[in-house]
């Protein structure tokens, strides 16, 4: 796997782990992060960046 490819995959494992959030699945949601860092930590927090970027845009606290 490339690092393009690893970078993808942590991103699209963030969101699954957002998208189990929010139908109350913590437990599954943290395996997902868990795993989306061990691929790329950076895929994880660009997902958190783009979703802080979006909030902002739309005049919404987040949380720090």
């Amino acid at each position: 796997m490339t690092d393009a490819d690893k970078h993808e995959e942590a991103r699209r494992l963030t969101e699954k782990a957002l998208d189990q959030l929010e139908l109350g699945n913590e437990p599954e949601a943290d395996k997902l992060i868990e795993k989306a860092k061990k691929l790329d930590p950076g895929g994880a927090a660009e997902v958190v960046a783009d979703l802080n970027e979006d909030a902002a845009t739309r005049g919404v606290d987040t949380p720090e």
